[in-house]
């Protein structure tokens, strides 16, 4: 039932717009971990120094993958992709 719970959660922040928010730049090459209230504040926050966004979401389902990619690419991403792995699903993107 949370997985359910938490792929709604991701599908629904997804669908509404940025609020902005302070970046939060990740060493290259390293995943960050996240829940889907983090990405309100815009994905461009979880950017590293080259401009590429590695994201987990626990525990969600690839149900979820279209409205993330919906997301990036409203925000201006590119190379976007969404890969259900055993943890939940990895974003991977480049602006």
């Amino acid at each position: 039932m949370k997985r359910t719970l938490r792929t709604v959660a991701l599908m629904w922040d997804a669908l509404l717009p940025a609020r902005g928010g302070i970046p939060e730049p990740v060493e290259p090459g390293v995943v960050r971990r996240c829940d889907p209230a983090d990405i309100r504040g815009g994905m461009g926050r979880y950017l590293d120094a080259s401009g590429e966004l590695r994201l987990l979401v626990p525990d969600c389902r690839g149900l979820a993958a279209p409205f993330v990619l919906f997301r990036l690419k409203r925000e201006g991403f590119s190379r976007c992709s969404v890969r259900v792995v055993e943890d939940g699903l990895l974003v991977q993107a480049r602006r």
